[in-house]
């Protein structure tokens, strides 16, 4: 049987202009605009909610690869100031991506102005009986995003660097939440067909120097995915300490940076009931549109139980 889930097509990040992110993605990173325009007020303010207005959008691609997609979505009246959610807030926070060379991009990227948490930091992540050693570092970028570069030990394949072996970085290979109910969650996405590969409580100092987490925090880490379903997965964390909880600003179309999922189904209906009845809420039930984001579509929202925003989208 065919998962109703996919994989996470994309992520969804609330922008004031346009420019400065367009820069760091397609000017240093190497991705390019695959699609604009503009959503209208009555399919805006149907899928995001009420208030949204006519919303810009751009589609963001690495190589072309049809998930680990950016979408930008330029929101007319923030219900917050940006803020760059810490490791610790409750809800979403970074974006991830591979990297061939992290002390180059760092390097390179300190240079054109970004600020980064600390240098590059390894640590081992235990995998098994085994660790592997990974190289991490935490890029703040425009209104409260966070890129966090990979360079890894044994990188799995992605759609960007299959398609342009070249290539210094990938399209995004996980998108980033801290969950309070972390078993919760876990079902919602298993009864949606994905799966957690690999579910580790850890902990290293290079994680903290990289993350800025207080000395001996624990995290339990999920990756989270379809079979097949591409590159993107999910990386679920629960902390044994918190800090603020970040999830009532975290609205697509009304937050900045880093606010929802897109995620693509074969099957809408049966998608939405499975997440109805895995502890999910659907917040806009399904409907036809035509969008710069998605052409030809069926389109839904729905709340995680934890209250992460997940946009699905069936192609017509």
């Amino acid at each position: 049987m065919t998962p109703p889930l996919e994989s996470i097509t994309a992520a969804t990040i609330g922008v004031r202009d346009f420019a400065p992110h367009l820069d760091l993605y397609c000017g240093e990173l190497g991705y390019a605009v695959e699609a604009e325009g503009v959503v209208p007020a009555a399919v805006a303010d149907r899928l995001w909610g009420a208030g949204a207005g006519d919303v810009e959008v751009r589609a963001l691609a690495a190589a072309g690869a049809a998930t680990g997609r950016i979408h930008l979505l330029k929101v007319n009246d923030p219900v917050a100031p940006p803020v760059h959610p810490h490791t610790l807030d409750l809800g979403l926070s970074g974006v991830n991506l591979y990297t061939r060379d992290i002390a180059a991009s760092y390097e390179r990227m300190t240079a054109a102005g970004y600020v980064w948490i600390s240098p590059p930091q390894g640590f081992d992540v235990p995998v098994g009986e085994l660790t592997v050693r990974v190289v991490e570092g935490y890029c703040l970028g425009p209104d409260g995003v966070g890129v966090v570069f990979v360079e890894p030990a044994g990188p799995r394949p992605t759609a960007a660097w299959l398609a342009d072996p070249d290539r210094r970085h990938t399209e995004l290979t996980s998108v980033v939440c801290h969950v309070p109910d972390f078993e919760a969650e876990l079902a919602f996405w298993e009864a949606l067909g994905l799966s957690a590969g690999y579910d580790v409580t850890f902990g290293a100092p290079g994680l903290e120097t990289m993350a800025d987490l207080p000395p001996g925090t624990r995290l339990r880490l999920a990756f989270v995915a379809g079979r097949d379903g591409g590159t993107t997965r999910i990386e679920m964390v629960r902390a044994d300490r918190t800090r603020a909880d970040r999830r009532s600003t975290q609205r697509p179309a009304r937050g900045l940076g880093h606010t929802a999922w897109s995620a693509r189904t074969g099957d809408l209906d049966d998608a939405l009931a499975l997440a109805a009845g895995a502890g999910g809420r659907v917040a806009c039930p399904p409907f036809a549109a035509e969008t710069p984001l998605h052409g030809a579509s069926r389109l839904a929202m729905v709340e995680t139980p934890n209250g992460i925003s997940v946009e699905l989208w069936e192609p017509r």
